[in-house]
């Protein structure tokens, strides 16, 4: 009879060991020989490389485009008279500028009238919008910070003959220009309601325009 009980008492040990492995066997798990993996950083992207242009404002291909077609027009200002055809309050105007890198001088232009009556000096406090992108341009040359809102702008090209270009008008918002193409010179301008519709034309300083400045100035 005590032989039976140790009997027992040894498989009650075995089975109460055996228990006990199992159990922990479903608690925290021990480490392997393997170390564990550390995590590394995600490596950044390296920055592109500004878009390299003569032209300063030109962010990407389609704004040099549009910019160089702007500043060829501005330098045909400088060598031919510009005309400028706009409505005005009785009708078609035509405003004569002769050539000068200071299109801003009241001497350099003039309007004719409807009925052909020369009204001097109608763009002396502000320019007809064909110089807005070669002034800014031209801002950009001495712009101490490359990101300046004032050089803030967009282009984009709605038809193989129409630019939008957009910049800042003293105000928050950027203001948007439709510019007209014809061989390769900026030749229309105008907003989509129509409030600004203006045509340029270009020609050789001379004949009745080139008269015209010699009698009103003297020159």
């Amino acid at each position: 009879m005590a032989r039976h009980r140790y009997i027992g008492l040894v498989i009650f040990s075995l089975l109460t060991l055996g228990m006990s492995g199992c159990a922990s066997s479903t608690g925290t798990p021990v480490a392997s020989g393997t170390p564990t993996e550390t995590p590394t950083e995600t490596p950044t992207e390296t920055p592109t490389d500004p878009y390299e242009s003569e032209i300063l404002l030109a962010n990407n291909e389609l704004e040099e485009e549009f910019l160089q077609i702007a500043l060829a027009s501005c330098a045909q200002t400088q060598t031919k008279s510009l005309i400028v055809l706009d409505s005005g309050a009785s009708g078609l105007e035509a405003t004569y500028f002769r050539p000068g890198e200071d299109l801003l001088n009241p001497e350099n232009s003039y309007t004719d009238g409807p009925l052909g009556d020369r009204i001097a000096n109608r763009y002396t406090e502000f320019l007809p919008r064909l110089f807005d992108p070669c002034l800014l341009e031209q801002q950009a040359a001495y712009a101490d910070d490359p990101n300046a809102p004032l050089l803030e702008h967009s282009v984009v090209k709605v038809s193989p003959f129409r630019y939008v270009w957009s910049q800042h008008q003293g105000g928050a918002n950027l203001e948007s220009l439709n510019y007209d193409v014809t061989d390769g010179l900026i030749s229309q301008y105008s907003t989509d309601d129509n409030q600004i519709f203006t045509e340029v034309g270009y020609t050789e300083f001379e004949g009745d325009v080139a008269n015209f400045f010699i009698e009103y100035y003297g020159y």
